[in-house]
This record gives structure tokens, sequence and C-alpha cells, in this order.
């Protein structure tokens, strides 16, 4: 069982335009085997652009591939395909100002790279993934996503 904490990066794009998103991700993993977990993630990601605040949220869920060996570093790459749901708030401020919110199901797919210093903890140099969300009839969004960050692993690991 392990926990991650860091930030996080979202650069979204679509309509012509694009915003780049800075926030914080957390998630759960349940090692089922040891090149296989599932993860849980949560994601909170806010800019402000001329008065106009933008947050997203997203919780996706699925497995997590790891390539385990003994190696010199304790380097370790992995794979993910996760599915789940977003959301998007925009708050515009001044005396006209409006909240609207926005529901989406969304996926991310990429990997990345754990360095294991010690038995309880890792550190996540990168994840990084295409995320694809939906916002709007009949819209879609490519986007990117990158997080880095620290795993606790709660009952151990390797050594």
């Amino acid at each position: 069982m392990e926990f991650f904490g860091g930030y996080s990066f979202a650069r979204l794009v679509g309509g012509g335009s694009s915003s780049n998103l800075n926030g914080a991700l957390g998630s759960f993993g349940w090692s089922l085997k040891p090149w296989l977990q599932l993860t849980a993630d949560t994601s909170y990601n806010v800019v402000t652009i001329s008065g106009t605040k933008y947050v997203l949220y997203g919780n996706h869920y699925g497995p997590r591939f790891f390539r385990r060996g003994r190696n010199r570093w304790g380097v370790t790459p992995f794979a993910e395909a996760l599915v789940g749901g977003s959301r998007q708030d925009t708050s515009i401020s001044g005396t006209s100002g409006y909240n609207t919110s926005s529901n989406c199901l969304s996926y991310k797919i990429g990997g990345g790279l754990d360095i294991h210093p010690s038995r309880h903890w890792d550190i996540r140099v990168f994840d990084v993934d295409y995320y694809r969300t939906g916002f709007g009839t009949g819209l879609h969004q490519n986007n990117y996503w990158a997080s880095a960050g620290v795993v606790f692993r709660l009952f151990g690991g390797r050594e």
C-alpha cells in the first residue's frame, strides 16, 4: 500500500487556446502483484487570468504497471491507464461576475519514473500523461498532465 503527494501541472488545450494550471495531486495505490497496482488519484489545479479563476478537479482510477528490477539507482519505471471524471469551475469577479461549472468523463494515459532511496520512501521524479477531457457538448480537449513528489510505502517494500 502506498500514498503519493506532490505538485501537479496541467496544460489544457481546447478551442484554439491553452492554459497552464498549477496545483496538487494525491494518490493511493494498492499493489496486487509486484508489477501491478490499483491506483486512485485526486487532483486540484488552479489559474487566474485577468480576474477569471479557473479550477480543475480530477478523480481517476485504474491500473499502474511497474517494471521492477534490481539496479544501481533503485529506478522503477511505470505505465498507467486511469479513467474517471473531471470538473471545471470558472469564477469571474467584479460587479457582473458569475460562477459556472462543467463535469465530464476523462482519462489519463502515460507513465513515469520512481527512485527508491529507502524502504518506505520513493521519489516520483515525474509522471507524465496524455489527459483527455470532454468539456462541452460534442467537444473534447487533448491535454497534458505532469506531476512529481514523494511516495510513502506503508508496509515497506523491497530493499
